[in-house]
């Protein structure tokens, strides 16, 4: 039981430094036309605040554009693909803020940012090399993409440090890309 506790407790102190980064990097100052950073205006919140989800109403949407055939998402040469609403499952948790996670379980979680349309998969643990096998066939089947076209996507692969000190702290990518790094020998 304290075993599933941490790990609850970690994939939520995960997503929100994540979400803490993300918004700090892209929020926490305004630039001047020369690109000489100032200080934020006054009375403005520059820190992000905790994802709340209402399931008492449907949530907000934000971008990506969605149509016919699903959602419009920006690719790595920023063109945009087509992918599956994930919106619309009812297993996504929205977060109005920034994002959604589409899938968590033990051993991973598939996040999208809406900030810049990127997917994070967290490995939390477990085989991680079957880990992120499940995890990157998830997010396919999830965005209707075959693994060609989720090359085209950001997507970070990253695992958690308490799964692994060796193999935390950098991008694998997605195996099955040209850019995908496969995770380090003897885990």
């Amino acid at each position: 039981m304290n075993k599933k506790i941490l790990i609850g407790v970690n994939i939520i102190v995960f997503v929100l430094v994540i979400a803490g980064v993300y918004y700090f990097l892209n929020h926490s100052s305004k630039k001047t036309p020369g690109g000489v950073n100032t200080a934020p205006e006054e009375n403005v919140d520059t820190y992000p605040k905790q994802p709340i989800i209402d399931t008492t109403k449907e949530p907000e949407i934000p971008a990506p554009t969605q149509g016919e055939w699903g959602m419009q998402i920006k690719t790595k040469d920023g063109g945009t693909i087509s992918v599956n609403d994930f919106y619309k499952d009812s297993k996504t948790i929205v977060y109005k803020d920034w994002g959604a996670m589409l899938k968590v379980n033990p051993y991973y979680q598939i996040l999208y940012f809406t900030i810049d349309q990127s997917f994070l998969i967290s490995l939390l643990g477990g085989d991680l090399r079957v880990i992120r096998a499940d995890a990157e066939k998830d997010l396919v089947n999830i965005l209707g993409l075959t693994e060609k076209e989720a090359c085209q996507l950001v997507v970070v692969v990253a695992v958690s440090n308490n799964a692994s000190e060796k193999a935390s702290g950098r991008d694998y990518n997605l195996s099955f890309c040209p850019d995908g790094t496969p995770l380090p020998k003897n885990l």
